[in-house]
């Protein structure tokens, strides 16, 4: 059994989605560039100096001068960069939804735009402090000066590029398709794909060691509140493995736990050490809102709530909801294909060691259609639009569990349309999609 969890996960995810990771490691990157470029001016500019007398011979209050404006340029466009950030964010907030802002803040582009135009500015500020030294720590800048325009030349392509690229960005189609691709990413790493199962061997079977058959029960309590960002399943079954107990988690990731409430079950034969409860509250992260690292329903709320926001009297864009409801049905199709972890994890002598609350097909197709079905009620067009994602699902559906849902959400769907005053062209319409859907 293998997992893909890592307890640094948080941690990454938190660096991808601010505004300070990359732009300071650009800072940094660009106080060592001024470094080693006045160091090569200093030391070796005797040798240099005559191969290029034409940099080396230019005026040093002309150099600071150039300096000076560079600097203040790149601040005044550093304003303007935030500003249009800033602006992209509210235009964001409003139209897609404020959980929609970490996609934008978790933008590379921004970032490296951003981190631009502040390394630029601090290499001319150092390079003008290092030129107003006394002797004998005087020097002629040349590198330093040929490195501050080449990356004032740069600057000028990346405000070009931002500007095209934040007006790209606020584009619905374009926001939808990021949070599609996040998903579908995640979803490749938390569900292993039909092949994959075969390799691993793993089975939902129980083991004859049941955990209702364990004397001792002991509860592990929260320490806080809030969301379930990650659990490490890996560290929990060593931990399970080496105490000799069996760990009963009763939360999974996205799952919101409430101070001193119960998140585990320690099942043992004997007494439990102190330390056991302890490392199973730590494998536990929490976090005060819930992120994708392990848990593939935020990225599908964000579709939903795109969708949602678009049907509204407000905003009224059915095309947009649409969008969203093929971005969902092609996640869905795909989960077809894909095995969902399983709840028991057994250690190498086949004992059960860890049983873990899982997500279900069911779970995450119900998360995708439910509230757009009852918001499209009176919504003819994407109301039809539904059913006809459902018949592609059912034709890839693989098992009861997924013709289940796509026969409840149909019949749901046909009880709605039934007490509405249709017209009797779109009546016939969504009849000949729901009779599509039954005799597939």
């Amino acid at each position: 059994m293998q997992f893909s969890i890592t307890k640094y996960a948080p941690i990454i995810e938190e660096a991808r989605t601010s505004f300070w990771f990359v732009p300071s490691v650009m800072v940094l990157s660009s106080i060592l560039l001024a470094g080693c470029a006045i160091y090569i001016d200093a030391f070796y500019i005797d040798s240099i100096e005559l191969k290029i007398p034409l940099i080396y011979g230019t005026d040093i209050d002309a150099i600071r001068s150039l300096l000076g404006t560079i600097a203040g340029s790149m601040i005044t466009v550093t304003s303007i960069a935030f500003s249009i950030t800033i602006v992209a964010l509210t235009l964001a907030s409003s139209q897609f939804g404020p959980r929609l802002l970490r996609n934008f803040m978790m933008d590379t582009g921004t970032q490296v735009v951003l981190g631009s135009f502040i390394s630029n500015f601090l290499f001319c500020i150092l390079v003008f402090c290092a030129i107003s030294f006394q002797e004998p720590y005087t020097f002629k800048p040349g590198l330093t000066v040929i490195i501050a325009v080449l990356m004032t030349c740069l600057s000028v392509g990346v405000l070009i590029y931002f500007i095209h690229h934040v007006a790209k960005s606020i584009q619905a189609d374009v926001v939808i398709d990021d949070v599609y691709e996040e998903l579908q990413s995640g979803i490749e790493n938390l569900f292993p794909s039909v092949q994959k199962k075969h390799q691993s061997g793993m089975t939902d079977d129980l083991n004859n060691t049941d955990f209702t058959t364990r004397t001792h029960q002991a509860n592990v309590f929260a320490k806080c509140s809030g969301y379930v960002e990650t659990i490490d399943y890996e560290a929990l079954l060593t931990l399970a493995t080496e105490s000799e107990v069996m760990i009963e988690c009763r939360f999974g990731p996205g799952d919101f736990v409430v101070q001193d409430s119960i998140i585990a079950i320690v099942h043992s034969d004997h007494i439990v050490a102190d330390k056991v409860f302890k490392k199973t509250v730590d494998r536990t992260v929490l976090g005060a809102y819930r992120t994708p690292v392990r848990d593939p329903e935020f990225a599908i709320h964000q579709l939903v709530e795109i969708a949602l926001r678009a049907l509204s009297p407000g905003i009224n864009d059915p095309y947009t909801a649409i969008t969203c409801i093929d971005k969902l049905n092609s996640v869905l199709c795909g989960l077809t294909q894909r095995v969902f972890p399983a709840n028991q994890h057994y250690d190498q002598a086949g004992i059960l060691r860890l049983f873990c609350k899982v997500l279900t097909f069911n779970d995450i197709a119900k998360a995708a259609f439910d509230q757009i079905r009852q918001v499209a009620n009176n919504n003819v067009a994407v109301t039809i639009r539904l059913l006809e994602s459902l018949h592609v699902l059912m034709l890839f559906a693989q098992d009861d569990e997924h013709k289940n849902f796509v026969i409840s959400q149909t019949k749901m769907i046909e009880e709605q349309q039934n007490k509405l005053p249709l017209a009797e062209d779109d009546l016939t319409v969504i009849s000949n999609k729901v009779a599509l859907i039954y005799s597939s």
